[in-house]
């Protein structure tokens, strides 16, 4: 599977962490998968499983044992021959030289070993995704976060347009007053709508730097490091279900995983059913003896010389653990298919759920966004009927109310929007895929 690379450059890593006043959203998201510890891990996981996906480590290869033994005595002899004859020797030198070189070489048994090998394959592509797994979680909280800050970045300005407005209408206000042609309600009124606009920005300042931090610390930089998002724009790509949906039964990490754990228990079954084939082993041994005295019937003894066997195991009974573990392993098939299809219907579900909401936000996102503009023209009519002692000061409040919400509904329209389509991408297995 192809996925996004873990370690990147150090000349990349140290171009991004020097950019500390601003960050587009792809930096965030390369930095993050950088430092990221989980995916760290994961990696780790998946080069132990590369380590031990080989053939030798399946048990395909021959086993080679080579052992050397050298021993000195001093002993006393006494010896009587068939012959009469006898030999005693006190305070006799021995020695003795023993040397065996041995290849086993399991040539069949049963299929266990190309079934093993498919184990360790298994466990590979689990590590593989694994890693990828890890890499999408990242991303989605990522972008949701960054997102996040774009919404508030966008509350700041249209909260600082609408501070504008009520500097205006203030003045107007005052104006009047002082002429005498208003009350001094009305600019009581303005005065502390203005005031509530301002704390309304300070709160989402506030709010800014909170969100600032979350992003610190998914980057592991520091939390109060500074930095300006240069992405200020949603991006809020078009999905079709069906496409989408496809891709989610074929990409997503869980489902492919899930898919993984099947093959496992289906080559562990191989493996068990291996145990009741018969075994085919190749043997060789080279020996070499060697004994040498200084008295004694033998002054030199020695052999030396190869061997060659073949070795037929037949397995008769076991007490019934082969057919035992084989029941074990009909369950562990079944609950695992029970728990793929129930993950399936689970993701199912979520997506269907979360692509009714990006309907259903870029529905509302057209809607308010004609809905902007109708209270802007609403607010520019009633401001200058206001200003022109045309209407009175609830009124103008009353629009300039409509306008307030109006801008914070068709924001808030585009960032859920934006977290549907994100959550999509998420599900789909295809977020790492949109950068």
């Amino acid at each position: 599977m192809k996925f996004r690379a873990l370690f990147f450059s150090f000349f990349l890593l140290s171009q991004i962490m020097g950019q500390d006043s601003s960050f587009s959203l792809k930096q965030a998201v390369d930095l993050a998968i950088q430092q990221n510890l989980d995916i760290q891990i994961a990696g780790s996981e998946l080069e132990i499983a590369k380590i031990n996906n080989n053939w030798g480590n399946a048990g395909a290869l021959p086993a080679v044992n080579l052992n050397i033994s050298n021993t000195e005595a001093k002993s006393n002899i006494n010896q009587k021959l068939s012959n009469g004859n006898s030999i005693v020797r006190n305070n006799v030198s021995n020695n003795a030289i023993n040397s065996n070189l041995g290849i086993s070489w399991r040539i069949f048994n049963g299929m266990r070993i190309r079934s093993t090998k498919e184990r360790f394959e298994t466990l590979e592509r689990i590590g593989t995704i694994g890693v990828q797994q890890q890499i999408d979680q990242v991303i989605y909280e990522v972008m949701s976060t960054y997102y996040n800050l774009v919404r508030l970045n966008k509350q700041v300005e249209a909260t600082k347009a609408i501070i504008n407005l009520s500097e205006e209408r203030y003045k107007i206000a005052e104006t009047r007053f002082n002429v005498g042609s208003g009350n001094k309600t009305d600019m009581l009124q303005a005065s502390i709508d203005l005031n509530a606009q301002k704390v309304m920005l300070e709160n989402i300042r506030n709010q800014i730097v909170d969100t600032k931090t979350a992003l610190n610390i998914l980057m592991k930089k520091p939390a109060d490091a500074a930095f300006f998002p240069t992405d200020q724009q949603f991006k809020i790509p078009e999905i079709a279900f069906s496409t989408l949906s496809q891709k989610m039964e074929n990409q997503n990490p869980q489902l492919l995983v899930a898919k993984q754990e099947k093959l496992n228990l289906l080559n562990d079954r191989k493996i068990i059913n291996s145990q009741r084939l018969p075994t085919l082993t190749f043997n060789t041994n080279t020996i070499l003896n060697k004994t040498k005295s200084t008295a004694g019937l033998f002054l030199v003894n020695q052999n030396f010389g190869p061997t060659v066997g073949l070795a037929l195991g037949i397995p008769i009974f076991n007490g019934g653990i082969n057919k035992t573990q084989l029941k074990v392993n009909n369950i562990q098939q079944k609950r695992q298919e029970l728990q793929t299809e129930q993950l399936m219907a689970s993701l199912q579900q979520s997506f269907l759920i979360a692509y009714n909401d990006y309907q259903n936000s870029l529905s509302i996102v057209k809607i308010e966004e004609q809905n902007v503009k109708l209270a802007e023209e609403n607010n520019f009519i009633s401001t200058e009927r206001f200003r022109k002692l045309q209407s009175n000061s609830i009124e103008l409040r009353q629009a300039q109310l409509s306008l307030i919400e109006a801008q914070n509904r068709f924001i808030f329209a585009q960032f859920n929007a934006q977290l549907a389509a994100t959550n999509l991408q998420f599900l789909s297995g295809d977020i790492s895929r949109s950068f």
